[in-house]
């Protein structure tokens, strides 16, 4: 029997084993007959069954001849048919279509298309994110929070659900994520006072901070939040900075505090309260400066404010003076006319100027966007005629003339620069100067390398006039490989001229008008010159915390400490970190083994990550400092916390802990350094508000310490000092001590050779900035130790500086600023305790943010070479800043 499926009208009963024509049987017994039958109801797409049994030929011709017109009735009925379905599923396809446009959060969403470049981030629109709000999973909430704090007060709509989150999320880190995106979104969270307000008692204290931030920002719009800042500003929990800001919880909350009352007496009478009582200096100096800002509302304040005028701290009078000037609306409160308040002004710039300095960098951002952008892919897909297309017909290019060649040749390794020697510039035609580029990129034979075009200074080329010529320098950086495993590199220094870079003006052909090479670095390897191992020796980084993968933000995850602790000649690791911690024993052919738990250290720390491995009591045996606690090595077998035994108390906030035996006894010494805020009145006074300062232990033998640090005057001064360093800086023996500063210049501190130190500075102008690392070693080998200090670069900081007004700041304050992000520093030692600064010279100043840089041997020729780091905090591992 032959069944075909489908039903169509005339066969009532497919189920049927003979045929149901019209609703009764037909039988027939004649092949031809039953063939073509079959042959027409399954063209038809109808359900057939056939029997054996015959059937009259005239019965079945009469038969056939009715299935005919039926089928052509049929095909028509199915045509009509499909059209219907057809119709039904355009209707369903435009209605998905339509609810995709107007459903926020879609992909499609169609304000997408049409919404403000500022309202996107990660290429989703406000709507996409306040979705993910409600995400199970905590680091997609972390994330959602992330791109509405990114995207700022043009996600206003988000505010709502943010505050909910502040007030509602399990989480700690969600919480404190929601008020650090308010604080982003200001002005639009002004609709989210209340719930700051309420976020101030938050038992997690980072969420009371972006909450103090916030409504301090929101000044007088933050009113309805008096009561709960107030409430804030008693709350003696708040007294902290977290170790993350230069401010405490209480010092935001004072000044949020003046700006949202608008002199309330009841604000006025709390913050007289709190400034009588003020725990330390800076708290004092800031809730003046807040009562100041009250103005006469604050009359009441006047006997108090006078008492500080005599105060010791200068940062406190200073403050004071100028309360008392606000409140009485005249001069008659400043005792100095000369203050820092007439210093304060002088550093405040025009609007004009401010204004003129960000036009700059807007015109900045579009050249990198859309000129770079189409320059450095024409590179990368080596496309000669796309390339040319960005060129002027009247475009000059230039060469290199004779220039300067310095070269390295080592086993499989070869770099070379060609830099400026003060010839004039070979002249290069459009054509040629393309073809120049393009050399370079014949280095990347087997595939396309990474290609990058860094802007590094722009400025119109007449001073204040946007709409003529601008000219500037770039950086740009070419990497991959030559051929499969081994690396190159090309690094071209290029200065330029154009038009004003506007979006129009960079969309047209030929927008570049000359172009010139002041410096060319190439580096090529056989092979790549370390390999990663980590886990292939037994080392697990998995779980230690990383800002990428959580949505806990932390950005001082704790170190790495090496020593031989046991004594068989294979070094040991102790690794270090806020969440997971790790002691590695070193193994045969370079295997580690974590004996955490074997030796009985915490698996987990306190904030607090800092170690050292230091022989405290000279056994030969070295013994170990880790978060606070005194761990004595007992022949390499085991370790036995010796911490109530010694007297050693170290500060809670340490930085480094570096070792010395400093006054020749035998015995190792101990100097902890510590970072602190920066000074009330700028970044150009180069001090730290700490008073305390660092500390030198001098070991007495028996686990007994004394604090000399004082007497021996080398407390460093109030520099913030994130670790230090041991030298014998004039060779005569003796240990002599760098203190580096976050804020400006560090200082050499030179044994006296009888348990004191004098300081020495090592330049007569300023010479480094934002130290957070230094390395010391002999790095030309002379026989004198030199000092690395790792400091802060900056790109747009450098152009911002040098695009300043020439009389916007006398030339002693501009040296100043122009270390704030010039970058790293070599002092070279010529002996006697002179010093040279070559940083630049030598071409490893501009590093980034650095921080633990390192002197080392790495290809064993006997010279030093510098491992310089740098680099903050990321948010997405396919950006990292540094």
């Amino acid at each position: 029997m032959t069944v075909v499926a489908f039903t169509a009208p005339g066969f009532r009963d497919p189920a049927s084993k003979s045929l149901q024509w019209r609703g009764k049987p037909v039988e027939w017994g004649n092949s031809m007959t039953r063939s073509r039958l079959t042959s027409a109801a399954v063209s038809c797409n109808y359900v057939v069954s056939v029997d054996s049994r015959s059937h009259r030929g005239t019965e079945c011709a009469s038969l056939l001849s009715q299935f005919r017109h039926d089928e052509t009735k049929g095909i028509r009925l199915r045509s009509m048919d499909m059209k219907r379905r057809i119709l039904w599923l355009l209707v369903v396809l435009t209605t998905f279509a339509g609810l995709a446009l107007l459903i926020p959060g879609s992909p499609a969403y169609l304000l997408n298309f049409f919404g403000e470049d500022g309202r996107y981030y990660d290429e989703h629109a406000p709507a996409y994110w306040i979705n993910m709000l409600d995400n199970p999973d905590p680091y997609n909430r972390y994330k959602a929070l992330f791109a509405l704090g990114s995207i700022g007060r043009d996600a206003g709509e988000a505010v709502p659900a943010v505050a909910r989150h502040m007030r509602e999320d399990p989480e700690d880190d969600i919480r404190a994520a929601a008020s650090l995106a308010l604080l982003k979104m200001v002005p639009a969270s002004r609709s989210a006072v209340a719930a700051l307000g309420q976020a101030l008692k938050d038992p997690y204290l980072r969420v009371r901070m972006n909450a103090a931030f916030t409504l301090l920002r929101l000044r007088e719009e933050a009113q309805p939040a008096t009561d709960s800042l107030i409430q804030a500003l008693e709350d003696e929990d708040n007294q902290t900075n977290l170790n993350l800001h230069h401010a405490t919880i209480q010092e935001v909350v004072a000044l949020a505090l003046a700006r949202a009352s608008g002199g309330d007496p009841q604000a006025v009478a709390a913050l007289i309260v709190t400034l009588r009582s003020a725990a330390t200096e800076e708290i004092c100096a800031t809730l003046a400066r807040a009562i100041g800002e009250m103005g006469a509302p604050a009359r009441s304040a006047l006997p108090p404010l006078q008492t500080l005028v005599k105060h010791p701290n200068p940062d406190v009078r200073r403050a004071a003076q100028e309360a008392i000037q606000h409140i009485r609306g005249d001069s008659s409160g400043s005792a100095n006319p000369t203050s820092a308040g007439s210093e304060s002004e002088e550093l405040s710039l025009p609007e004009a100027q401010r204004h003129y300095l960000w036009d700059i960098e807007h015109h900045g951002n579009l050249l990198v966007k859309h000129g770079f952008g189409p320059l450095a892919k024409a590179l990368k897909n080596a496309d000669r005629a796309a390339l040319l297309g960005l060129l002027s017909d009247d475009f000059t290019g230039r060469d290199l003339n004779q220039p300067r060649h310095v070269r390295a040749v080592l086993p499989d390794v070869e770099v070379e620069r060609f830099e400026n020697a003060g010839h004039p510039p070979r002249s290069l035609s459009r054509r040629e100067f393309a073809d120049r580029l393009l050399s370079y990129r014949k280095l990347f034979a087997d595939k396309p390398p990474e290609v990058k075009l860094a802007l590094m200074t722009l400025h119109p080329q007449q001073r204040g006039r946007l709409e003529g010529l601008w000219e500037g320098t770039a950086q740009l950086r070419l990497w991959g490989e030559s051929v499969r495993g081994a690396p190159a590199e090309v690094i071209l220094l290029l200065q330029y001229q154009m038009p004003q870079p506007t979006e129009q003006t960079l969309a047209r052909p030929g927008w570049l008008r000359s172009a010139g090479l002041l410096q060319a670095y190439t580096a090529q390897s056989a092979h790549y010159l370390f390999a990663e191992v980590t886990r292939q020796r037994g080392l697990d980084p998995s779980k230690l915390h990383d800002n990428w993968k959580g949505y806990s933000l932390n950005t001082n995850p704790g170190g790495i400490y090496v020593c031989d602790f046991d004594r068989d000649g294979i070094l040991d690791v102790l690794v270090t970190d806020p969440g997971w911690s790790a002691l590695y024993r070193g193994r045969p052919e370079g295997m580690f083994e974590d004996v955490t738990l074997r030796y009985g250290f915490p698996r987990q720390l306190s904030n607090n990550t800092v170690a050292a491995w230091v022989d405290l009591d000279g056994d030969g045996w070295e013994d170990l400092i880790l978060a606070g606690r005194i761990f004595r090595n007992e022949n390499g077998s085991r370790f036995v916390d010796y911490t109530d035994r010694c007297n050693l108390h170290l500060p809670h906030d340490l930085g480094s802990i570096v070792v010395a035996d400093y006054d020749g006894d035998g015995k190792l010494d101990l100097y902890v350094t510590r970072s602190g805020r920066p000074g009330t009145l700028s970044w150009l006074d180069g001090k730290s508000n700490e008073a305390k300062g660092n500390y030198l232990f001098h070991n007495q033998g028996d686990w007994k310490f004394q604090d000399v640090s004082k007497a021996s005057g080398t407390r460093g001064g109030k520099r913030s000092t994130f670790t230090a360093a041991w030298l014998d800086a004039n060779n005569d023996g003796w240990p002599d001590l760098h203190v580096i500063n976050e804020f400006g210049d560090g200082v050499l501190l030179v044994n006296n050779r009888n348990g004191t130190f004098a300081e020495h500075v090592l330049a007569d102008h300023p010479a480094d900035f934002g130290t957070m690392g230094v390395a010391v070693g002999d790095i030309n080998n002379d026989g004198n130790m030199d000092i690395y200090c790792a400091n802060m670069y900056s790109k747009a900081g450098n152009r911002v500086i040098g695009n300043l007004a020439p009389d916007a700041y006398s030339p002693a304050i501009r040296e100043k600023m122009r270390r704030f992000v010039a970058g790293s520093q070599l002092h070279l030692n010529q002996g006697g305790l002179q010093f040279t600064q070559v940083g630049p010279k030598m071409q490893v100043a501009a590093v980034g943010w650095a921080y633990g840089a390192c002197l080392a041997d790495l290809d064993n020729d006997g010279w030093l070479d510098i491992y310089a780091t740098a680099g903050y905090v990321s948010s997405n591992r396919n950006e990292p800043d540094g």
